[in-house]
């Protein structure tokens, strides 16, 4: 099982998680409660991972990784397919419908 992220918190590996399995690619996140041992062990010991299930799947989930990097809170608002929603860009999907909202191509 190879790591593919270290997140800067919980919510962050939970939201590159979602999005590499509505890839199609099987990860998941450890160290998820690791920041209880916050003292005892370094913060960088205990910041969570990603890590993808299939040693095959690393170079599909390169790219999603990079575009999950890539997003940031001053990109616009992207319309979800499903119910033409906005959504504000750090969203992988809508929060209306529940909807696959794409990332936006880069420039």
């Amino acid at each position: 099982m190879p790591r593919v992220y270290v997140a800067s918190d919980l919510v962050d590996a939970q939201l590159l998680a979602d999005v590499l399995h509505g890839h199609g690619i099987a990860a998941r996140i450890l160290n998820a409660h690791a920041a209880g041992a916050l003292g005892e062990l370094s913060f960088i010991d205990v910041r969570p991972e990603v890590w993808v299930s299939e040693p095959r799947d690393v170079a599909r989930a390169e790219p999603v990784v990079a575009a999950h990097d890539r997003r940031g809170p001053s990109a616009p608002d992207r319309r979800c397919a499903s119910c033409g929603e906005p959504n504000p860009a750090s969203f992988a999907s809508c929060w209306q419908c529940g909807g696959w909202v794409e990332p936006a191509e880069s420039a």
